[in-house]
């Protein structure tokens, strides 16, 4: 399924001139940074122009497109690179993304996950290779030579959504494409006698696509992106259907208590996070609602269901039974006018009757 050792060892020295590519506003290695908000829990986000982004997401740069049953990213001019980032991080974890990769020599498409130390998992797909995917991953912001791996998969990456998954823990961090393994990496691979560049510090998720092969790059990007894009022959849009997350760890915050960066020195702050909150409050189902509430709630609100209907079915009871006198009393009354009205009418004929008789006579 790999490419060959030939194109494989280009691809590496192309890639070694590439550094990791989103930086970090605050460096935990070097200075004291704030709390890490948690996942916390597992949850997914259909994207579409009937289910937008919720407030756990930060537009970066770019405009999103949303169509019907997708979100897109868009290349429209130079230097364009529409991108999101999660407000929360996870700690270990799960990833499953959806994506059809945006097409075009010099355009990259990317799902990435940080740490605020520079730890990165990737996938990216480069627009001008159709059936091509690439994995890589960097150690606090460090290029490791030959982490960059290249795999086909089966149909094209732009015109068909494929389920890339991510399964990242302390043990081993991997790459699965449509329920298929691509690539297994351990701690021990990942590290030699004096670096440990293993992946092993809470992480956000950023998708976007980027114009890798823009000329006013450096040549090894540019070779790597494809070649020089082409504004001109645009837009290029990367869509993504749906993104699922599951956070290993359970906690509202993560910190760093210390400069190693090491998996161990992550301190998890017990608690609810606001994150999962947030969602269960928005995207739980009445029938969830239901389920989480306790026996007490249940039978209160019960209860006081109970009470309205009551109350409503006697309120309604009432005044059918007042609505039917008032009629039957109109009714007597009428029924009583009309029999009245018809009575005087026979008595006039009968009077008109007797007289013309008598007249005849």
């Amino acid at each position: 399924m790999m490419r060959s050792s030939v194109l494989a060892a280009l691809v590496a020295a192309l890639v070694s001139t590439v550094s990791a590519q989103t930086t970090t506003n605050c460096q935990p290695l070097n200075e004291t940074c704030p709390p890490d908000l948690a996942l916390g829990t597992a949850h997914t986000w259909n994207l579409s122009s009937s289910s937008q982004l919720d407030d756990t997401w930060n537009i970066t740069n770019g405009v999103m497109n949303y169509t019907e049953d997708a979100l897109g990213f868009t290349i429209n001019k130079k230097l364009d690179s529409p991108t999101i980032i999660s407000t929360f991080y996870i700690f270990f974890g799960r990833l499953e993304y959806h994506v059809r990769a945006a097409p075009g020599h010099g355009v990259i498409s990317s799902v990435v996950l940080q740490s605020d130390d520079l730890d990165e998992v990737d996938w990216e797909w480069v627009g001008s290779e159709e059936t091509t995917v690439q994995t890589n991953f960097f150690g606090k912001g460090q290029t490791i030579e030959g982490t960059a791996k290249y795999f086909n998969i089966s149909g094209s990456t732009h015109d068909t959504y494929h389920n890339y998954t991510t399964w990242w823990d302390k043990d081993k961090l991997q790459w699965w494409v449509d329920g298929q393994l691509l690539r297994t990496v351990t701690p021990a691979e990942a590290s030699n006698s004096t670096y440990d560049w293993y992946p092993q510090t809470p992480m956000t998720i950023r998708i976007g696509a980027w114009p890798g092969g823009d000329p006013s790059g450096p040549p090894g990007r540019i070779e790597w992106a494809g070649g020089v894009i082409d504004y001109n022959a645009g837009p290029y849009t990367m869509f993504v259907s749906q993104v699922s997350a599951q956070d290993f760890t359970t906690g509202k915050e993560y910190n760093y208590t210390d400069h190693s960066g090491t998996w161990e020195s992550i301190n998890v702050v017990a608690g609810n996070s606001t994150v999962s909150k947030e969602l269960n409050a928005v995207h739980l189902s009445a029938a969830q609602r239901w389920n989480n509430l306790s026996s007490g709630a249940k039978i209160a609100i019960i209860v006081s269901v109970s009470a309205v209907v009551g109350i409503g079915a006697l309120v309604f009871l009432f005044c059918c039974i007042r609505q039917r006198r008032i009629g039957k009393r109109e009714w007597n009354a009428q029924n009583n006018q009309w029999t009245q009205e018809r009575t005087d009418m026979m008595n006039m004929q009968a009077e008109w009757r007797q007289k013309g008789y008598v007249e005849m006579k």
